[in-house]
Protein backbone atom coordinates (compact mmCIF):
# COMPACT_ATOMS: atom_id res chain seq x y z
CA UNK A 1 0.00 0.00 0.00
CA UNK A 2 1.20 3.23 -1.01
CA UNK A 3 1.53 6.23 2.11
CA UNK A 4 -1.21 7.87 -0.58
CA UNK A 5 -3.66 5.05 0.02
CA UNK A 6 -2.89 4.79 4.25
CA UNK A 7 -3.25 8.86 4.15
CA UNK A 8 -6.93 7.88 1.99
CA UNK A 9 -8.03 5.68 4.97
CA UNK A 10 -6.81 8.43 7.50
CA UNK A 11 -8.12 11.47 6.30
CA UNK A 12 -11.95 9.25 5.84
CA UNK A 13 -12.17 8.36 9.24
CA UNK A 14 -10.59 11.78 10.48
CA UNK A 15 -13.37 13.46 8.59
CA UNK A 16 -15.92 11.08 10.40
CA UNK A 17 -14.63 11.23 13.58
CA UNK A 18 -14.29 15.08 13.38
CA UNK A 19 -17.86 15.14 12.41
CA UNK A 20 -19.02 13.24 15.70
CA UNK A 21 -16.60 15.08 17.88
CA UNK A 22 -14.54 12.17 18.16
CA UNK A 23 -10.63 13.10 16.83
CA UNK A 24 -8.84 12.29 20.04
CA UNK A 25 -10.91 9.44 21.29
CA UNK A 26 -10.47 7.73 18.41
CA UNK A 27 -6.61 8.10 17.79
CA UNK A 28 -6.43 6.70 21.37
CA UNK A 29 -8.12 3.98 20.32
CA UNK A 30 -6.26 3.21 16.94
CA UNK A 31 -3.39 3.09 19.72
CA UNK A 32 -4.67 0.53 21.42
CA UNK A 33 -5.30 -1.44 18.47
CA UNK A 34 -1.66 -1.00 17.10
CA UNK A 35 -0.26 -2.14 20.53
CA UNK A 36 -2.16 -5.01 19.79
CA UNK A 37 -1.22 -5.91 16.83
CA UNK A 38 2.02 -5.67 17.17
CA UNK A 39 2.04 -8.84 18.98
CA UNK A 40 3.91 -10.42 15.81
CA UNK A 41 2.28 -13.67 16.28
CA UNK A 42 -1.32 -11.92 15.88
CA UNK A 43 -0.49 -10.06 13.57
CA UNK A 44 0.90 -12.96 11.02
CA UNK A 45 -2.58 -14.91 11.67
CA UNK A 46 -4.62 -11.64 10.76
CA UNK A 47 -2.26 -10.80 7.59
CA UNK A 48 -1.54 -14.91 7.17
CA UNK A 49 -4.14 -16.45 3.60
CA UNK A 50 -4.38 -19.45 5.74
CA UNK A 51 -6.68 -17.78 7.93
CA UNK A 52 -10.50 -17.81 6.32
CA UNK A 53 -12.44 -14.74 6.14
CA UNK A 54 -14.38 -15.60 8.92
CA UNK A 55 -11.66 -16.36 11.38
CA UNK A 56 -10.13 -13.32 10.52
CA UNK A 57 -13.80 -11.40 11.05
CA UNK A 58 -13.98 -12.80 14.39
CA UNK A 59 -10.08 -12.65 15.70
CA UNK A 60 -11.30 -8.77 15.24
CA UNK A 61 -14.53 -9.10 16.39
CA UNK A 62 -12.83 -10.34 19.71
CA UNK A 63 -10.47 -7.53 19.68
CA UNK A 64 -13.01 -4.64 19.21
CA UNK A 65 -14.90 -6.34 22.07
CA UNK A 66 -12.10 -6.48 24.47
CA UNK A 67 -10.50 -3.25 24.01
CA UNK A 68 -14.05 -1.37 23.88
CA UNK A 69 -13.81 0.65 20.92
CA UNK A 70 -16.64 2.85 19.63
CA UNK A 71 -18.66 2.69 16.49
CA UNK A 72 -16.66 4.35 14.75
CA UNK A 73 -13.10 2.62 15.11
CA UNK A 74 -14.89 -0.68 15.49
CA UNK A 75 -16.38 0.22 11.67
CA UNK A 76 -12.82 1.18 10.28
CA UNK A 77 -11.64 -1.99 11.52
CA UNK A 78 -13.76 -4.05 10.19
CA UNK A 79 -13.40 -2.27 6.51
CA UNK A 80 -10.00 -2.72 6.67
CA UNK A 81 -10.28 -6.11 7.39
CA UNK A 82 -12.65 -7.07 4.85
CA UNK A 83 -10.46 -4.96 2.66
CA UNK A 84 -7.47 -6.87 3.65
CA UNK A 85 -5.67 -3.81 4.70
CA UNK A 86 -4.60 -4.99 8.28
CA UNK A 87 -1.02 -5.15 7.31
CA UNK A 88 -0.81 -1.47 6.44
CA UNK A 89 -2.61 -0.62 10.06
CA UNK A 90 0.34 0.92 11.13
CA UNK A 91 0.95 3.77 7.97
CA UNK A 92 -2.88 4.32 8.65
CA UNK A 93 -2.13 5.19 12.19
CA UNK A 94 0.28 7.24 11.65
CA UNK A 95 -1.42 9.24 9.05
CA UNK A 96 -4.41 9.81 11.02
CA UNK A 97 -2.27 10.47 13.65
CA UNK A 98 -0.54 13.55 11.68
CA UNK A 99 -4.22 15.01 10.64
CA UNK A 100 -5.54 14.91 14.37
CA UNK A 101 -2.19 16.90 15.54
CA UNK A 102 -2.64 19.12 12.62
CA UNK A 103 -6.27 19.71 13.06
CA UNK A 104 -5.77 20.29 16.52
CA UNK A 105 -2.48 22.93 16.48
CA UNK A 106 0.26 20.70 17.88
CA UNK A 107 3.48 19.26 17.44
CA UNK A 108 5.16 16.03 19.30
CA UNK A 109 8.41 16.49 20.39
CA UNK A 110 11.03 14.61 21.60
CA UNK A 111 13.29 15.66 24.75
CA UNK A 112 16.12 14.06 25.05
CA UNK A 113 18.02 14.51 28.57
CA UNK A 114 21.39 13.09 30.57
CA UNK A 115 19.82 12.93 33.57
CA UNK A 116 15.92 13.09 34.94
CA UNK A 117 14.43 16.49 34.42
CA UNK A 118 11.90 18.02 37.11
CA UNK A 119 8.17 18.76 35.94
CA UNK A 120 9.03 22.50 36.09
CA UNK A 121 11.90 21.74 33.82
CA UNK A 122 10.01 19.86 31.78
CA UNK A 123 7.07 22.82 31.76
CA UNK A 124 9.88 25.46 31.23
CA UNK A 125 11.10 23.47 28.01
CA UNK A 126 7.52 22.87 26.87
CA UNK A 127 6.35 26.45 27.08
CA UNK A 128 9.35 27.69 25.72
CA UNK A 129 9.25 25.67 22.74
CA UNK A 130 5.13 26.35 22.28
CA UNK A 131 5.89 29.78 22.47
CA UNK A 132 8.81 29.15 19.38
CA UNK A 133 6.48 26.96 17.64
CA UNK A 134 2.90 28.73 18.16
CA UNK A 135 1.46 25.55 18.50
CA UNK A 136 0.94 23.13 21.52
CA UNK A 137 3.62 20.51 22.50
CA UNK A 138 3.15 17.34 23.02
CA UNK A 139 6.54 16.07 24.73
CA UNK A 140 7.68 12.85 25.30
CA UNK A 141 10.65 12.89 27.58
CA UNK A 142 13.57 9.90 27.16
CA UNK A 143 16.66 9.28 29.81
CA UNK A 144 20.19 9.00 27.77
CA UNK A 145 23.39 8.95 29.82
CA UNK A 146 25.45 8.76 26.94
CA UNK A 147 24.53 12.85 26.21
CA UNK A 148 26.73 13.53 29.20
CA UNK A 149 24.92 16.70 30.30
CA UNK A 150 22.22 18.72 28.86
CA UNK A 151 19.52 18.22 26.70
CA UNK A 152 18.10 17.60 22.66
CA UNK A 153 14.96 18.14 21.55
CA UNK A 154 13.78 16.30 17.93
CA UNK A 155 10.90 18.36 16.48
CA UNK A 156 9.18 18.83 13.24
CA UNK A 157 12.53 16.67 11.48
CA UNK A 158 14.51 19.21 13.58
CA UNK A 159 17.25 18.30 16.25
CA UNK A 160 18.47 20.87 18.56
CA UNK A 161 21.18 19.78 20.65
CA UNK A 162 22.57 21.59 23.50
CA UNK A 163 24.10 18.25 24.73
CA UNK A 164 27.88 18.22 26.21
CA UNK A 165 28.31 15.34 23.99
CA UNK A 166 27.49 17.43 20.78
CA UNK A 167 29.60 20.14 22.48
CA UNK A 168 32.82 17.99 23.10
CA UNK A 169 32.39 16.44 20.21
CA UNK A 170 32.40 19.81 18.72
CA UNK A 171 35.63 21.31 20.37
CA UNK A 172 37.56 17.98 19.66
CA UNK A 173 36.59 18.53 15.92
CA UNK A 174 37.96 22.04 15.97
CA UNK A 175 41.14 21.10 17.92
CA UNK A 176 41.58 18.23 14.87
CA UNK A 177 41.61 20.76 12.22
CA UNK A 178 43.43 23.23 14.37
CA UNK A 179 46.47 20.60 15.31
CA UNK A 180 46.38 19.89 11.19
CA UNK A 181 46.52 23.05 9.94
CA UNK A 182 48.99 24.27 12.41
Amino acid sequence: MTGGLAKRYARALASVAKDEGRLEEVAAELENIGAWLADEELSDALTSPALSHESRRALVAQMTESLGLCELTKNFLGLITEKHRLDHFAAMQRAYGDMVDRELNRLRAVLRSAHPLSDAQRADITSALEAQHGKKILLSVEVDPSLVAGISVEIEGKTYDGSARTQLAHVARTMSRQGTTG
